[in-house]
Parts: structure tokens; C-alpha cells; sequence
């Protein structure tokens, strides 16, 4: 039977058990929640969400319904309707954001063990989890090295399994998550991956993931490592049009290290990562490169003013040929785009404002050196780019 067969009769029963235990004693194992979120961006160049540079842009909303049941004390179902508008990238239709079930075959103070099935968030990095949810973000836009919105679907969530563990151990716990499955694989990761909306499409791709979180003195202390690879098999269109990739397997590995440290007043985050990327069996016009390594990291501080306010400073650094770090040897075996679209610099500050707990309100600025991450869709012609960049953002959420 197919996922997402099941994963769409999960959430009709779920909505059909939702309705009796409205006058159920036992009401409080449905949870019913969601959240809106609207933004503003005004870039002085280039565009980001919608046609930012002309007087700024709104197309950049979230909103999202979720659900959770309580089955009994060891099952539990839940799920996620999402509707996303961001510029030419995200055109708000709904979309089933996860659905899932959960098990746990063990649950104790010092240990704990289940698996989880369906459309499920992946495990990546510290973020990717509840990336969608405006108040888990440490800032409007996540930086773009790692949790790269371009690429968001693939990267957000995948059909298969996941088995998971707690773990205690001396000095604090691992948390520990197994991952196999069927990625996202739409239209944005052909922009991504392949620089472009290919005539062909990406079919029957699978991957699989582990991650591991070593948390110390009741979490003041985070220290994660993750591994993963990607199989997308693309299949070239019927009848094969000119320029056309090859029948074949594109081949992604992913590492991935954590580090945070949380003080009462402040919080330091970096990670980095390696993105590996080979297109061998592909051909086109990626045989002038058939491999590649992405290199990104960012260091960012959050400084908590009181439990209403929040500074924060970023760099965020990321480089789509690790050993061509400047766009150099890129920019002439793919000619004309310039040196400047192989890499990206993003100094940020902002400030975040939570008058209660319903409410949100952040504002950003982006200093940007490079335009690694600028969507192909809002930016049709990439040798328009331009090299220096700022990018000033509001962004409004409210959550029930």
C-alpha cells in the first residue's frame, strides 16, 4: 500500500476520532493547534520571497493547522496541514506537512525507545524539525547554509521510518534517531540540484539518516553529529528533449556537526557541513563537473534581555565547491554566470519581541556577500545578480 495512501487515511481518522472525544472525559489527549505567520522583505538588490527589490515584497506566509491523539499510553498519532507562499519558490497550495504514528516500546526515566511511521520531519540539524513554527526559529530566515529554503522540501520531511531512542549515559543522555525512507522530491529540488526545472522528473528516490545528540548538565551543553545519504533517480522525459539528463541515479551525502551552548542569559549555536554531490550517471551539462562538495557553516549568538526580548548575531558561510571557495573555476565551466553565484556571506542582526505567548514579532538585517542561495525562480537571470546585497525583514506570528 502506498505512504501516502496511508499517510492520508491516518488523517481522516484522526479527524473521525477527533469528533467523539470532544465530549470524551478524556479530552485532553487531542491537541489541536496551529499558527500564522506574515512577512515583509525589501532588498536594496536581488530578490528573495516575491520581487523584493521593487519596494519590498509580502509573499512570504506560513500557516498551518496540526493535531495530536493520544491513543493510550504507549501510541500516539499526529499530524500536519501546511500551506506556504514564499515569492515564486512556494505558491501556498496546502500540503500534508506530516502525519505519522508513534509507538514507544519502552518509556523510562532513563531510557526510552520507539518508531515512527508515515510522512515524518527529518532530524537534521538542530532546527529542521520545527523549522515551520516561527516561535522555534531563533530568527525569520534560518541560516541559508544549512537550511537552505530552496531545497526546504527535501530537506523537511520524508515518508518511510524512523526508530528513535533515549538514552541515558554518564554525565547526561544521547538522543538517537535511525531514519529510512522516500524524500520530497518536487520542483525546487530540480532548481537546486540541477540548476533548473528539468524536462524529466525525480522518481523512486530513497535515503537514509542517523543522527546523534549528546546532551550534558540538563542540556546547557548540545553536541550532535549526522550522517545521511540520498539516492534521486531521474528519469529524462518521453520523448528524451535536447539538453536532457541521462537515465540515472543523483547521489547526495550529507555530514552534519552540532554544537550549542545555553546559558540563562544566552545561547551559542554553530554548525557545519559537508554536501556531497555526484551527477557521474547523469551527464549533461554536469559532465564538465560530474562531483562536488558543498562546504557551509554558521557561528550565531541569541542574548535573552528578559523573557520579551532577544538579540541576535549571526555569520553564515556557505561555499557550493569547497575547493573552489570563490566561484573562480565555476564561473568559467559555467558561463555567464558569475564568480559571485558559487558562494554566499550573510552577516545578520536581529531582534525579537514576544509580548505574550501567543504573539511573535521579529526585524532582521542581511548583510549578504554572494548570491549562492538566491532562488533561480525569483531571480530568472543569474548574471543580473549582483554581488552585494541587504536585505531588511519584518515578520508577524501568531499561534493558537
Amino acid at each position: 500500500m502506498n505512504i501516502n495512501y496511508l499517510s492520508a487515511l491516518f488523517v481522516s481518522g484522526l479527524s473521525l476520532l477527533s469528533l467523539p472525544a470532544l465530549s470524551d472525559p478524556h479530552i485532553s489527549d487531542l491537541s489541536i493547534n496551529g499558527f500564522i505567520t506574515q512577512g515583509f522583505f525589501y532588498t536594496d538588490e536581488n530578490n528573495i520571497y516575491g520581487q523584493s527589490s521593487d519596494n519590498g515584497s509580502f509573499e512570504f506566509r506560513e500557516a498551518g493547522i496540526n493535531t495530536s491523539y493520544r491513543f493510550n499510553s504507549r501510541l500516539r498519532g499526529a499530524a500536519q496541514l501546511m500551506s506556504r507562499k514564499a515569492g515564486a519558490v512556494d505558491d501556498g497550495n496546502p500540503k500534508l506537512d506530516y502525519a505519522l504514528l508513534d509507538y514507544r516500546f519502552t518509556d523510562s526515566v532513563d531510557n526510552a525507545a520507539g518508531i515512527r511511521l508515515g510522512r515524518l520531519k527529518i532530524p537534521f540539524g538542530f532546527y529542521n524539525e520545527t523549522r515551520d513554527v516561527a516561535f522555534t526559529r531563533p530568527s525569520i530566515m534560518l541560516p541559508q547554509s544549512l537550511y537552505f529554503d530552496q531545497a526546504r522540501d527535501v530537506e523537511l520531511s520524508i515518508d518511510g521510518v524512523i526508530v528513535y531512542s533515549y538514552l541515558e549515559v554518564p554525565g547526561g543522555w544521547l538522543d538517537i534517531d535511525l531514519l529510512y525512507g522516500k524524500p520530497q522530491t518536487d520542483t525546487n529540488v530540480e532548481y537546486t540540484y540541477l540548476s533548473g526545472d528539468a524536462p524529466g522528473k525525480f522518481d523512486d528516490s530513497m535515503g537514509y539518516l542517523g543522527r546523534v545528540i549528546y546532551n550534558a548538565d540538563g542540556g546547557r551543553v548540545r553536541l550532535g553529529a549526522m550522517l545521511a545519504n540520498y539516492e534521486f533517480s531521474y528519469q529524462p522525459a518521453k520523448p528524451a528533449v535536447f539538453l536532457d539528463f541521462d537515465k540515472g541515479n543523483m547521489k547526495l551525502d550529507l555530514f552534519i556537526l552540532s554544537a550549542q551552548y545555553n546559558a540563562e542569559k544566552w545561547t551559542a549555536t554553530a554548525e557545519y557541513m559537508l554536501h556531497d554531490l555526484d551527477w557521474r550517471e547523469l551527464g549533461g551539462v554536469f559532465a564538465v563537473s560530474p562531483q562536488t562538495t558543498i562546504e557551509s557553516y554558521y557561528l550565531q549568538l541569541q542574548y535573552r534581555i528578559d523573557q520579551n526580548w532577544e538579540l541576535l548575531l549571526r555569520y553564515d558561510d556557505m561555499r557550493l565547491d569547497k575547493d573552489d571557495p570563490n566561484g573562480t573555476t565555476n564561473a568559467i565551466l559555467f558561463a555567464p554566470k558569475p564568480a559571485h553565484t558559487f558562494y554566499s556571506e550573510d552577516i545578520t542582526v536581529g531582534v525579537g519581541w514576544k509580548p505574550n505567548p501567543d504573539w511573535s514579532f521579529r526585524a532582521e538585517l542581511h548583510n549578504v556577500k554572494g548570491t549562492a542561495w538566491a532562488a533561480e525562480q525569483d531571480n530568472t537571470d543569474p548574471t543580473e545578480l549582483r554581488k552585494y546585497w541587504n536585505i531588511f525583514a519584518l515578520q508577524a506570528t501568531y499561534r493558537f
